[in-house]
């Protein structure tokens, strides 16, 4: 056995896991067709290289040219398919130039069978035998074929096409453009070697061995490894991209966390401060059913018969009973730190129960609430708990900013229908906001109150936001000022 018969196989065998491994990777990446293309490329290289030794050995004129005519089988798919490799996955040739190559190329391929033995000879007539490197191999020689012209001609624009390529890669410095530097140049090489191949061949000269299989071999691998590199490096761009988003993911969690955090210390805040008045609040209905019940004891000893009376009062112990819950649900569900679920809601309601809730707070700064609320509202996708908490905020302000007025104490609260959901509004006959801090109200840790942490108006903003809406604020003349906000309207 001589060198030849182990560097052919070998090159047979390494192009074939070159081309098993682009197609494990088509079939991983389906959209990503340049590997198929050159796994195709590596196969023809694989059939190459065993029919340039097969050539080499042969004896027989009719032999070497069968062996010849499917050479260019296999050099035919090699170039259509690294044509395509290298105009879709640089582009920087002409598209005209390419197509026209391949064109000239399929010509070539069926003259091939065609027109006489092969492309290159219309005739072999006898087998030349030269010696390299202490061993023998066979040449062809005959009649040349005028059709070798097709295919010398299709090498020539596939040799300008990769002239555009290495001049446009030279012009724009980049990572592609490296790649294609490294391609571009080995195919050059390749077409060069092709060219001299076929002038030894037609004037009937040995050609060196490792001429075709080799050449060919180089631009798969040098293709190969830019691909290669190219997919590794998307590859980790992809992870870093991954875990990038990720830690925001991350970031926007705690973010949220920390606003729900927030607007629980703010509703427990409005909660303490109204805690005189629920007290108030709780005190009426508690008060009426000792009442009762002590009523009830004094007639049941006074006369047991009378169940009439004691059923009244029974009655009303049944339905102070339900006003002491009604306010202690509304504390609970006031103070409840859980994840929030939107449902549709009704926004007239989230006021009257705000205004309920206030009720002898408001009673007690002496603030007349005027309510006027349009009927048939589309309702609002939203969370009970958290849109309670922005009306009662902006009813404590109003609140507070008329307890140094010496107009008339008095809360307008309005709802209507606006072009683009609901609007609620909220007015007062207080100073209004001064007029440098217009822009910046709703910021955090901005505030007009001596003793405000400036936190209540961030967090409705933050609020009304996270239901899709709008909230702003402006003075009303001849004094007071206007707080309204605009949620979107479900369905």
């Amino acid at each position: 056995m001589n060198w030849m018969q182990l560097t052919w196989p070998m090159l047979a065998s390494a192009s074939l896991i070159v081309a098993i491994a682009h197609v494990v990777i088509w079939i991983a990446r389906p959209s990503q067709k340049v590997h198929l293309a050159l796994s195709l490329a590596a196969a023809s290289v694989a059939a190459l290289a065993l029919l340039e030794l097969a050539a080499y050995r042969s004896l027989a004129p009719a032999e070497l040219a069968s062996y010849l005519r499917w050479m260019h089988l296999a050099i035919a798919v090699m170039v259509l398919s690294l044509l395509y490799v290298l105009h879709h996955w640089f582009g920087y040739g002409s598209t005209r130039i390419v197509v026209v190559a391949a064109v000239l190329r399929l010509v070539a391929l069926v003259l091939n069978f065609t027109v006489g033995d092969n492309l290159n000879f219309l005739a072999v007539t006898e087998v030349g035998r030269s010696v390299w490197l202490g061993v023998p191999i066979s040449h062809p020689i005959g009649e040349t074929n005028p059709s070798v012209l097709a295919g010398q001609i299709s090498n020539a624009l596939v040799l300008v096409y990769v002239g555009q390529t290495i001049v446009r890669a030279l012009r724009t410095p980049s990572t592609e453009s490296r790649a294609a530097l490294i391609v571009a140049g080995s195919w050059f090489l390749l077409i060069a070697i092709m060219v001299a191949s076929t002038l030894l061949m037609v004037f009937g000269l040995p050609r060196p061995p490792l001429i075709a299989a080799m050449g060919f071999l180089l631009v798969v691998v040098t293709t190969s490894y830019c691909l290669v590199s190219e997919l590794i490096r998307s590859q980790r761009m992809v992870m870093e991209l991954q875990a990038s988003e990720l830690s925001r993911l991350r970031s926007e969690q705690e973010v949220a966390t920390e606003r729900a955090s927030l607007a629980h210390l703010s509703r427990v805040t409005t909660l303490g401060e109204l805690s005189g008045s629920l007290v108030h609040e709780l005190n009426q209905p508690l008060t009426a059913i000792l009442s009762n019940a002590q009523a009830a004891q004094r007639i049941l000893r006074r006369d047991p018969q009378d169940i009439a009376e004691i059923h009244e009062i029974l009655v009303d112990i049944i339905d102070n009973d339900r006003r002491a819950g009604e306010v202690i649900g509304r504390m609970r569900g006031f103070l409840r730190k859980e994840a929030y679920e939107h449902a549709p809601l009704a926004i007239n309601e989230i006021v009257s129960d705000c205004v309920r809730m206030m009720r002898s707070e408001l009673h007690d700064q002496r603030v007349t609430v005027h309510l006027d609320l349009a009927p048939d509202l589309a309702p609002c996708l939203g969370d009970r708990v958290q849109l309670q908490q922005v009306v009662v905020n902006l009813i404590m302000n109003a609140c507070e900013s008329m307890q140094s007025s010496e107009q008339g104490h008095v809360v307008s609260i309005r709802t209507r229908a606006s072009p683009d959901g609901v609007l609620t509004e909220v007015i007062d006959a207080g100073a209004g906001i001064p007029e440098e801090m217009l822009e910046r109200i709703f910021a955090p840790f901005e505030t007009t109150k001596a003793t405000g942490m400036g936190m209540g108006l961030a967090v409705c903003r933050t609020i009304i936001r996270g239901h899709g809406g709008s909230i702003q604020a402006e003075n009303v003349a001849p004094h007071g000022a206007r707080f309204f906000f605009n949620l979107p309207q479900h369905g």
